[in-house]
């Protein structure tokens, strides 16, 4: 098995592990915070619960998206993990909404707020742990694989590690006489869900749109072009994602003139010579130039 199948094989793994995880601590978290009155538990619990959609649905999208070319979808499905991005985004925000208007309004009623049991604490603190590995394995395979949707599930495994932060703090500090804490916490945890959903969306949206690789790949993309014998220089490089893979558009100049059979040569090394040291990229369309085109 290749490193790329080692990779995908470890990407769908990724997708049902972040899932059977956020079930397990979901499960937990709201059990406790019903036990203990924890407020921000009970948001954390939430969080949770929208993270074992969004992972599933990135399952599916991650999947969906592999599926190869055809009549209908020449360019193929790779777009799906961007729309799937946007919602998991809209997901995020929706448990954000509903977090912080239940914890506002708990934080500014003039009934007596009672702290939370300290079971509570340890919960959250299993939380931070187990939702930073889960994190960084998903993370791992998203960037390997190039995936949207990867991607996608990594952050909001992360954001559920760090709104779990606050609530260890906070739940630990209501134990020291301070009970306003708990739902100050769950206001904590709702700010961070919103800020991981709207910038899901905001990212994912723009990959609809297809936008152009980050600098610092069009520069490995330039440099490997360049380093042909045969190529003089690149007048113009475009790039777009689509899903795990990126189509490149290029037009290079090219010394002295060549035949037929010599520039289909010399694509064919371009293209070869991408494909072959960045993995995700799928299509390259070459143009050539003779060197005295432009100056």
């Amino acid at each position: 098995m290749t490193r790329q199948q080692e990779c995908e094989v470890c990407g769908r793994r990724a997708t049902w592990l972040s899932a059977a995880q956020n079930f397990m601590l979901a499960t937990l978290k709201a059990v406790v915070a019903y036990i203990t009155g924890s407020r921000a538990l009970f948001a954390d619990a939430m969080h949770s619960g929208a993270d074992i959609a969004c992972a599933l649905m990135a399952a599916w999208g991650t999947r969906f998206g592999e599926k190869p070319v055809d009549k209908t979808h020449p360019y193929g499905y790779g777009k799906v993990e961007f729309i799937v991005g946007v919602f998991v985004g809209i997901i995020l925000i929706f448990v954000a909404g509903k977090i912080l208007y239940g914890s506002l309004t708990v934080l500014f009623s003039q009934a007596r707020i009672t702290p939370p049991k300290i079971l509570a604490f340890w919960v959250a603190l299993l939380s931070v742990y187990s939702n930073f590995v889960i994190s960084h394995y998903t993370m791992c395979a998203a960037k390997e694989l190039n995936s949207p949707a990867l991607k996608s599930v990594s952050i909001d495994n992360r954001s559920d590690a760090y709104s779990s932060i606050p609530v260890v703090i906070c739940v630990l500090g209501s134990q020291f006489g301070l009970p306003q804490l708990d739902p100050l916490a769950a206001i904590l945890v709702g700010l961070v869900i919103f800020k991981m959903g709207a910038g899901l969306v905001i990212e994912n949206y723009r990959g609809l749109l297809d936008v152009s690789l980050k600098p610092e790949q069009i520069k490995g993309i330039r440099e490997i072009i360049t380093s042909l014998p045969q190529v003089e220089k690149i007048n113009y490089l475009k790039t777009r994602q689509i899903g795990q893979k990126v189509w490149v558009d290029v037009e290079v100049c090219i010394k002295g003139e060549k035949t037929l059979k010599e520039a289909n040569l010399v694509s064919g090394e371009i293209r070869s010579a991408l494909m072959r040291k960045i993995h995700y990229i799928s299509n390259v369309q070459v143009s050539l130039k003779p060197v005295v085109c432009s100056n």
